[in-house]
């Protein structure tokens, strides 16, 4: 029978209905507050409903966008943060699944939701548009809650127009701005079922968003960390700049004291002006100020009065070090959002300079996931395809994340044009597919070549098959799509060597991701048995290296020029001395000091390690004059910059691929493509000069992989540990041999 809300079923039900989400057959109806994308406050919603029978088990399922505050009798559901996932709405929606049944009890029970815009109202105005993007809608959502009774039987409460809505104290809310909230607006237990919601509107039934229903299946955004202000400063007229000591992405969990209707304004940003104030023009360009928009990065808290207040913002996040508090002295704790994806790596040594720039790379790469690979956690928070593959290496020697690569690529899937072409950032639509120019032909292959490279990577790091089957169409219509727009197997338009000292030709950077991309493509066909298309595309990669080296054999002008060909696998094997010879001498010429842009930050280190010359990588690193990624480091960098010269974001895993170097050069922990998910791996470690020791470990779904080396006299002791179920070629310094699992010991001379 079914009643207000919710549905009773026989006891026929499997038993599975409950582990299984993706079976989950949803019932009810998608509702909302309003149809109104320019209505400002967070809508609040209720249904209150009763337990009469001894429960077994209650599961919540919940698609609410753009973001949900789940409650059930007051209490939170996760300790998620910025539920749902970012997604292409109108092509994939993904929900999430809670076992609530410690929440409900015997008697009158409630479900509390308050949804926020996120991407998907977007109601802030930046130059990327996405106020404009066509999956816009007001916030919504469907809700259901399966009750397993001792009995057998179950029910299913429902969201449908029973459901009572209203607003409460959220005013605004914005991803790229901020968050206005007024706490004199709070309604005391609206989310519990004494609650009386007379006066409460019934919530409207509404379309979905379009995309399909799919279980998340990666971890939520938590707070990772908690992180104390190192300086409070008065700066007088009642405002304070709090000083966190460190760039991070999230928000900050505020206390203060006031009365009534005092607003408490804070601002959000990265650096400070030369004399010491706090900077509220930095990275703040993309914003368009529009009505009553808050500025970049700003909240507002109006106090309730009556004692001390607690205040974070719901509904977005900033990336930031300092904090400019305006209206009342306030008590600040910072809070690290990022996707909590388990550590899966470990990196330390000898030299402090090393260990800095790891810290400084893994807290980008943190900052800089939000269920979705971003560019900064400021001004864009953009899931550039470029920027998400030169980082994809780091971050799997360092987390597990290939669920949430897994959850990206799916994204690029579902934005990629009808020709085959992929914009330069996603999730989006009909955004992205160009720069300035609506004629030109988009960003290239330096960025396409995301979904092929990071497909790559997932299958020789994890051994997973299945995604190589779940890209490759997509993949190949990508791939056809370069062939078609190439000229004589170069392909001349794109994005190249981005954010460079000294400018390297595009088509030579374009042209060597082409070849990437169509040798990925043959390899992976021939993973899943496609022998046609792997001798195909193999053809045509060997037809690109040719055009290439006849092309660009002899561009030796930059840094990017040289290490590309070495890094890419498109120099001939006799010319690789002369060209990383020519490399380290253009380096070892500039004082070592990079000229290259984000490209040539991943491959040169490994181009010059490769080739005998890792003393020249180490030194480069790790020199601390302008530019490198030493002279941020010592004048006070916590993160990676964008640039070499600091102006842009703060913090930017663009050049962090040396994160990934560590553990491949400096660990020499390198995986075999032809024995996937590390069932056999190379160590060839390389001993900078200067450097004493590394210790690396990396994990995998065999067990840790470990690699320790220490310099003692004139030799080198190295400490292998080699995983159950796994071998490894090790070679380092005239030392061959193929190791089983266990723990060695090995001595090599210099």
């Amino acid at each position: 029978m079914k009643g207000k809300g919710i549905i009773i079923i026989a006891a026929t039900i499997l038993s599975g209905f409950f582990v299984k989400a993706q079976e989950y057959h949803w019932k009810g109806s998608w509702i909302t507050y309003t149809e109104d994308t320019t209505f400002r406050p967070a809508p609040l919603f209720r249904k209150a409903f009763p337990i009469h029978k001894e429960l077994k088990k209650a599961t919540a399922y919940i698609c609410g966008v753009g973001h949900n505050i789940l409650t059930i009798n007051g209490s939170l559901v996760t300790d998620a943060v910025l539920s749902q996932e970012f997604t292409r709405f109108d092509k994939t929606l993904l929900y999430n699944t809670y076992d609530v049944t410690r929440l409900l009890s015997k008697g009158n029970n409630c479900v509390g939701l308050e949804l926020g815009n996120g991407r998907y109202n977007v109601q802030s105005y930046t130059i990327w548009n996405f106020d404009k993007i066509r999956w816009r809608k007001s916030p919504r959502l469907l809700f259901n809650l399966a009750l397993e009774y001792t009995d057998g039987t179950v029910e299913t409460l429902s969201s449908d127009s029973s459901w009572t809505c209203a607003t409460g104290p959220g005013l605004f809310n914005s991803t790229n701005a901020g968050e206005i909230y007024d706490a004199r607006l709070e309604i005391p237990g609206w989310n519990t079922a004494a609650f009386n919601d007379n006066n409460w509107k019934h919530a409207l039934t509404t379309n979905s968003p379009g995309g399909i229903l799919k279980p998340s299946e990666i971890p939520p955004i938590r707070v990772i960390r908690r992180i104390q202000p190192v300086s409070v400063k008065d700066m007088g007229n009642n405002t304070w700049l709090v000083d966190m000591g460190e760039n991070f992405s999230g928000m900050a969990a505020l206390t203060v004291n006031g009365n009534a209707g005092d607003t408490v304004t804070l601002h959000y940003g990265e650096v400070l002006t030369p004399d010491g104030q706090f900077d509220l023009i930095h990275n703040a360009d993309q914003m368009a100020p529009y009505q009553n928009d808050l500025s970049f990065q700003t909240d507002k808290y109006i106090l309730k009065g009556g004692g001390p207040e607690t205040y974070t913002a719901r509904f977005t996040y900033h990336g930031y070090q300092y904090v400019l508090v305006h209206g009342a002295k306030p008590s600040l704790e910072g809070l690290f959002y990022s996707t909590d994806f388990k550590p899966a790596g470990h990196f330390s040594s000898s030299d402090t300079m090393l260990n800095k720039l790891y810290a400084a790379a893994i807290q980008s790469y943190r900052s800089n996931f939000h269920s979705i690979p971003t560019d900064c956690p400021t001004r864009e928070k953009n899931g550039w395809t470029g920027d998400a593959h030169v980082a994809a290496e780091m971050g799997l020697f360092n987390f597990h994340t290939a669920a949430v690569y897994k959850k990206w690529l799916a994204d690029v899937r579902d934005v990629q044009a009808t020709d085959g072409n992929l914009p330069g950032i996603a999730p989006t639509l009909s955004i992205g597919f160009h720069w300035e120019n609506a004629e030109d032909d988009g960003f290239g292959p330096a960025w396409g070549a995301a979904l092929p490279i990071i497909t790559w990577y997932l299958y020789v790091y994890e051994g997973d098959t299945a995604v190589i089957k779940e890209n490759y169409n997509a993949i190949k219509k990508y791939a056809e799509r370069l062939v078609k727009m190439s000229d004589h197997y170069l392909y001349k338009t794109g994005f190249g060597d981005w954010l460079y000292i000294k400018e390297t030709p595009m088509p030579l950077v374009s042209t060597g991701y082409f070849y990437t991309c169509i040798r990925l493509l043959s390899k992976m066909a021939g993973v899943v048995g496609n022998k046609e298309d792997q001798q195909h595309y193999g053809v045509i990669s060997d037809s690109i290296r040719v055009a290439y080296n006849k092309t660009f054999g002899n561009v030796d002008t930059t840094q990017t020029a040289l290490s590309c060909p070495l890094y890419l696998q498109l120099t001939p094997e006799k010319d690789k001395k002369v060209i990383a010879s020519k490399l380290a001498a253009s380096i070892t010429k500039n004082n070592y000091h990079p000229t290259f842009g984000m490209h040539g930050a991943k491959f040169t280190l490994s181009a010059l390690s490769d080739n005998g010359y890792a003393d020249v990588a180490y030194k480069m690193l790790t020199d601390t004059a302008y530019p490198s990624w030493g002279h941020w480091i010592a004048n006070g960098a916590t993160t990676l910059y964008e640039d070499w010269d600091s102006k842009f974001s703060h913090n930017h895993v663009i050049f962090g691929d040396f994160c990934a170097w560590y553990f491949k050069a400096l660990g020499g922990i390198q995986p075999d493509e032809k024995a996937p998910g590390f069932k056999h791996f190379f160590i060839k470690p390389v001993f900078p000069k200067g450097l004493d020791w590394v210790d690396v470990t990396h994990e995998t779904k065999y067990g840790n992989i470990g690699v320790r080396w220490e310099r003692k006299g004139k030799n080198i002791h190295l400490s292998v540990t080699i995983p159950e179920g796994t071998t490894a070629d090790v070679r380092a310094m005239g030392y061959k041999k193929v190791l089983q699992p266990g723990q060695h010991e090995i001595k090599v001379n210099e």
